[in-house]
């Protein structure tokens, strides 16, 4: 699977995780087509059941830096296991996407596009979904 050429912000989950480079879209052969796609088409149960998801959307919030409590308990946790495990800041991608979110988008497609071959780094697993 190739990084495309232009990073959409529907492929970003609320939380702040790009779901391009999530293990469930780059290392399936059916990918996950991301947080925001209708729930039956969302591969992993943790992502179907997502309380951060389902808060922000519940909310009216597209994002859950748009909340006034972001970051709240619940994304400083996720943000720490995200950080400690994948080198991932949700908090500082929160926060850069709401400052500017194409700049963002760019940023992200860069951070997880395999230098290589142009295809995406899983942020679970470290590996290329082309030449891993």
């Amino acid at each position: 699977m190739k990084m495309p050429e232009k990073m959409e912000a529907t492929m970003i989950a609320p939380c702040g995780v790009n779901c391009l480079a999530c293990s469930a879209h780059v290392s399936n052969k059916k990918p996950c087509p991301g947080c925001r796609a209708p729930i039956e088409e969302i591969t992993r149960k943790g992502c179907q059941n997502c309380a951060n998801k389902q808060c922000a959307f519940e909310q009216g919030f597209q994002w859950c830096f748009q909340c006034s409590r972001f970051p709240c308990t619940r994304i400083k946790r996720l943000d720490q296991r995200y950080r400690q495990n994948y080198n991932v800041n949700l908090i500082q991608n929160g926060s850069d996407a709401k400052n500017d979110m194409d700049a963002f988008l760019q940023v992200q497609r860069e951070f997880f596009a395999c230098r290589s071959c142009g295809g995406i780094i899983d942020q679970h697993h470290q590996k290329c979904s082309e030449c891993g």
